[in-house]
């Protein structure tokens, strides 16, 4: 019983031994980081760092933290944030967001509040922290800018994992439900009321590969841009209107990709003539526009239901062989 004991007691004090150690490296680890950060001329500011959760996890704080990108010219402020990690298992972490921060841009600031917003974080063993897959939830979540807007959603559930054996390359999925544009917005696309204040849901199921992983380089120093992107769905339904798309496309050194996207819309006539009202699109665009796809939705068997095919090709967009315009750009500088 006694050696029992002894080794019970021993056993605690190298546990206790292991946690403060641990916590220790984790703290000079963040200060680190951060003063890294500061070297490199982002601001950096914090009242305060702990690091608590003995006996079995190792709980971060930071507090009144602001981060500024000097490249970018973005900043976040919160008056915490959190990563908590069991200390058996370091490399997966739990990020706690408070309920009110603010993220901003050259061009505005915009106050974010939300109800349980974190995230689930396991990366890689080693120095580079490399992405294995990671989710994120938030809840009633609302955007005021400083530009005059507001916009927020219910519900967001976003995953993302590392493809099995292909590098560089994430498994995506992202789930919003009952999203609300905002007045500005409502206004600007819906000018007559046609549509409701809340758009129902939208749902993203993509494969996204990267020039390079992610990981803590992508913080620090860039954003790794898109070399390839698989969409095998992306829908959203607002009131009567509905789109869905799917499609497989390369993306070149000057982000253009280059592919093809498969689209389904439902009430797509309304689409146009909110385009119309919005100034997005001249009313001889839209009926020379409305005339081209009322062919093709007739050939796809709907008059209400459209599907057709998007082409990216050469820094532009094509609807069959006919040029529309210029492709988005994809990458993330």
């Amino acid at each position: 019983m006694r050696k029992l004991l002894l080794l019970v007691i021993v056993a605690g004090l190298g546990w206790s031994a292991y946690w403060f150690l641990g916590a220790r490296g984790v703290e000079t680890a963040t200060r680190g980081w951060l003063e890294d950060r500061r070297e490199e001329g982002w601001q950096v500011e914090y009242s305060d760092l702990s690091v608590k959760g003995f006996p079995n996890r190792f709980d971060t704080t930071i507090s009144d933290l602001i981060l500024t990108d000097p490249d970018t010219g973005l900043s976040w402020q919160a008056p915490f944030f959190q990563l908590f990690a069991l200390s058996y298992q370091p490399n997966h972490l739990i990020a706690i967001w408070p309920n009110e921060q603010s993220f901003a841009t050259p061009f505005q600031k915009v106050r974010i509040t939300s109800e349980n917003m974190r995230a689930s974080l396991v990366v890689k063993p080693g120095q580079a922290l490399e992405l294995d897959r990671a989710n994120l939830t938030m809840d009633t979540a609302n955007f005021i800018s400083t530009d005059g807007w507001e916009a927020g959603f219910e519900s967001l559930r976003a995953g993302v994992r590392e493809t099995e054996r292909q590098p560089n390359t994430y498994d995506i999925a992202v789930k919003a439900d009952t999203l609300r544009p905002g007045e500005r917005f409502q206004s600007f696309v819906d000018r007559s009321g046609q549509l409701p204040e809340v758009i129902d849901g939208v749902n993203l199921d993509l494969v996204v590969r990267f020039v390079a992983a992610l990981d803590r380089r992508t913080i620090e120093d860039r954003r790794p841009d898109i070399a390839a992107l698989e969409i095998n769905d992306a829908r959203g339904t607002w009131g009567e209107l509905a789109l869905r798309a799917a499609g497989d496309m390369q993306v070149d050194a000057q982000g253009y990709p280059d592919g093809d996207l498969d689209l389904n819309a439902r009430n797509w006539r309304k689409m146009l003539a909110l385009s119309v009202e919005a100034g997005a699109m001249s009313a001889d665009a839209a009926r020379a526009a409305e005339f081209a796809l009322g062919l093709l939705a007739g050939v796809s068997g709907g008059e209400e239901s459209l599907d057709a095919s998007l082409s990216f090709s050469d820094g532009r967009t094509f609807l069959g062989p006919i040029p529309i315009g210029k492709a988005p750009k994809l990458n993330l500088r």
